[in-house]
């Protein structure tokens, strides 16, 4: 309570509201749809169901592509459906649900439709079946206890990394995993600009070999991209992101399959990690780089 009053029926009444109306979370939904390869017409239909029981119908059309951005003001458990059906009134429907704490800074569900191999496990073959995918990802703040902090900065001119080094330390009791490769740690940078962060481009390349991911107690380096970056001098700010979960960002699991239709979907929540810095020398020093392949405990 913001402030203590000598009555006790007003807190008692307060606090039986709190738990009737839920908590404003104010976070965007981003959802982008496709259907490509299917007969058409079909339509589309997606519902969200609020963790107050409301119902809200975002999308029902034969359109087979949309963008959509909602907002969420709640805190608690959201049901978001899809719903496909053709000419012939043929329908399928799926259902995920994810909840807000009010640390998300945004949620994004993709949900496409094509056709697909019957059997996934040759996509040489001819044959099809159309397809569901279903992902929602959740972006959200970093435990206080997995902190990251810029190392150095090195020139690349002795045969290691260009560009600026961070050390992630983990000291929750999870085990974390890099965004693109469970044991790597690869971030994006973006250098600061008149008003504002531009992001640069890097290189992804998930060909690495296996690597531990980052458990308890125990720290490791992370740069940008797969290779490193060179970076002049400037004002920079480096993100990651990091998963307790450990699958693949953007991986989905079969969730159901017929003899006509096949679901796959995956509801993915990642944490944000931010490291601004400054480098005040166009040429930086090359300097030692651990061993990137061991995690210090």
């Amino acid at each position: 309570m913001a402030t203590k009053l000598a009555t006790r029926v007003l807190p008692i009444f307060v606090l039986a509201f709190v738990q009737i109306v839920p908590v404003h979370a104010q976070c965007d939904l981003q959802i982008s749809y496709l259907v490509r390869d299917l007969p058409s017409p079909v339509h589309g239909t997606l519902k969200l169901m609020h963790p107050d029981g409301k119902s809200t119908v975002l999308f029902s059309d034969t359109s087979r592509q949309g963008s959509i951005c909602y907002r969420l003001e709640q805190k608690g458990e959201y049901r978001l459906s899809v719903s496909l059906a053709d000419s012939s009134l043929n329908s399928e429907s799926l259902e995920q649900r994810f909840s807000l704490t009010g640390e998300e800074h945004s949620v994004e569900a993709s949900i496409h439709f094509q056709l697909e191999p019957k059997d996934i496990s040759d996509w040489s073959r001819l044959d099809s079946i159309p397809s569901g995918h279903f992902l929602i990802t959740k972006y959200s703040s970093p435990s206080s206890l997995v902190t990251i902090k810029y190392s150095h900065t090195s020139s690349g001119k002795e045969g290691e990394f260009p560009g600026p080094f961070f050390s992630v330390i983990n000291e929750s009791r999870d085990t974390l995993y890099g965004e693109w490769l469970p044991g790597y740690f690869w971030g994006t940078i973006s250098v600061w600009k008149d008003d504002g962060y531009t992001t640069l481009g890097t290189t992804i390349d998930t060909t690495w070999e296996e690597r531990p991911p980052l458990y308890p107690g125990t720290e490791t380096l992370a740069w940008v991209g797969s290779f490193g970056r060179f970076i002049p001098f400037g004002r920079y700010r480096f993100n990651l992101y990091y998963s307790t979960e450990g699958s693949f960002k953007g991986s989905t699991r079969l969730l159901s399959e017929t003899d006509s239709f096949r679901w796959w979907g995956n509801v993915e929540n990642w944490h944000l990690l931010s490291c601004d810095f400054e480098v005040d020398s166009y040429f930086p020093v090359s300097s030692p780089t651990p061993n990137l392949l061991d995690p210090k405990p």
